[in-house]
């Protein structure tokens, strides 16, 4: 029934052509179950017109672990359809251990390539991206296969992974100690830096100059892994932007975060 709702709501896209002027150029499918939790609903924002080359943003929403939900990227979800990509909200429970929100999330990008292909019946290439605790989950999920793998995914149906202000050590909560989230012994498998290799997705990193709530360091820790693993690692360094900020701006055509987005998706997306 789920698949059939994705078909039918592509197949509508493919079929309405160019949107009337006083409509949006995209259409919604909210609450879209993709396992048995509660939490686990997203939401589907398709373009009005959809091709074979139409690829798939898979965006998380941020709240340190313990709060959040898709409203939070609700504009990134539109705008990006406006712009011709098919862009899907996930939901992951919060205020739960380590690595429970990583599996809702892995698990979302296991329903997302089981049912948005193409014409030919081939799965869309997939780009995974979030915003702060979002930005850490999606890396996780693009570096340490052990998830994708748990769903049947291989590690190679991710074409690149996008971090807004991602604190990528693990660890915190809203900037704070959180022992009940990440769990002292699950401590070895919380930097993503540790799992990069060279057979993984290119990265996109972003982070603001004014940003108060993550240390930069973290970012670099991670984009040096990329490199060493010989990635294409493109890092965007946000001027006299906050952490919040830098969402902000990807929402917004026309800002260098949103240009540098755009460049990225369709570079690692190209045949």
């Amino acid at each position: 029934m789920q698949k059939e709702m994705i078909s039918s709501l592509l197949a509508l896209s493919v079929s309405a052509g160019v949107a009337e002027a006083d409509e949006p150029g995209y259409s919604v499918e909210n609450n879209i179950r993709f396992g048995v939790h509660s939490e686990h609903l997203l939401d589907v924002f398709s373009p009005s017109t959809v091709s074979d080359d139409t690829p798939v943003l898979v965006f998380l929403f941020g709240g340190g672990f313990t709060r959040g939900s898709t409203a939070q990227v609700l504009f990134v979800g539109e705008s990006f359809a406006e712009a011709g990509v098919i862009t899907v909200t996930p939901n992951y429970r919060i205020k739960t251990a380590f690595p429970t929100f990583i599996e809702d999330a892995a698990k979302a990008v296991g329903y997302v390539r089981a049912n948005f292909k193409t014409s030919i019946g081939e799965p869309r290439p997939i780009v995974i991206g979030g915003w702060s605790a979002g930005a850490y989950i999606a890396g996780m999920v693009s570096y340490d296969e052990r998830y994708l793998e748990a769903e049947g995914v291989p590690r190679d149906a991710i074409s690149g992974f996008i971090g807004l202000a991602g604190r990528y050590l693990g660890g915190l909560c809203n900037g704070g100690q959180c022992p009940t989230v990440f769990t002292p012994e699950t401590e070895g498998d919380w930097p993503i830096a540790q799992f990069v290799d060279a057979a993984d997705p290119p990265m996109l990193l972003v982070h603001g100059t004014k940003d108060v709530f993550v240390e930069i360091g973290s970012m670099e820790t991670l984009a040096a892994a990329g490199k060493s693993a010989g990635l294409d690692v493109t890092i965007l360094i946000a001027e006299d932007r906050t952490h919040t900020q830098v969402r902000f701006d990807m929402e917004a055509p026309g800002t260098p975060v949103r240009a540098a987005t755009d460049a990225f998706i369709a570079r690692v997306t190209s045949d």
